[in-house]
């Protein structure tokens, strides 16, 4: 494989993610893409025929991470609580270390709200299955709240870390606008952690 090859198409993945993001798809064009990456758009279009196969590549790239990353976590982790704490810690991890990712989503959900569900039952029904089922066996052996809606559950944990990250300056500001962001981000985080936890135990 051509390592170049691979190193610039994830450079143009990166810099779509970021523009996608800020701009919105309709806003960005591939030649702005182009210009951030540091290379022609010839060039971007030799990795990418067009800017349509360009977004999909970056959703596949976000939906990919949940479809490897989650059944090696249930793998690793056995106890219900560590289960919990490692699933929810990564979901954390992935949208913080990289914002952009979150205010992504979050604007193709409200941008194209067809095209993203059927994304979304493509690429998350499999992962929510394997969730649920790690849920449905803590709730036979009473490990976890028999009340819970599985799927359901997961949805809201999901989509209200992804407002989190997304909305970072709306937190700052209601919440301790003279205090340090990352400070702030973290009680945030903390909070949703802890109702994510007693929602389920």
């Amino acid at each position: 494989m051509d390592t170049q090859r691979t190193s610039s198409a994830e450079l143009i993945c990166e810099a779509a993610t970021r523009l996608f993001a800020r701009q919105g798809f309709d806003g960005t064009s591939l030649q702005a893409i182009a210009a951030q990456v540091g290379i022609t758009k010839p060039t971007l279009l030799y990795h990418y025929p067009s800017k349509d196969a360009l977004r999909a590549a970056v959703l596949e790239n976000l939906f990919a991470h949940w479809r490897r990353t989650v059944p090696q976590l249930l793998e690793a982790v056995t106890s219900g609580h560590a289960r919990f704490e490692a699933l929810t810690n990564e979901l954390i991890r992935f949208f913080r270390e990289d914002p952009d990712r979150a205010l992504l989503l979050m604007r193709e959900l409200m941008d194209r709200p067809v095209h993203m569900r059927e994304q979304v039952i493509d690429n998350l029904r499999p992962w929510l299955r394997v969730v649920a089922e790690y849920i449905r066996t803590g709730k036979r052996i009473g490990q976890i709240r028999e009340d819970v809606d599985e799927e359901s559950y997961l949805l809201h944990v999901v989509t209200l870390t992804i407002a989190t990250l997304s909305n970072a300056t709306l937190v700052q500001a209601a919440l301790a606008p003279e205090q340090p962001p990352h400070a702030v981000e973290e009680r945030h985080l903390r909070e949703l952690r802890r109702l994510a936890k007693v929602s389920l135990f």
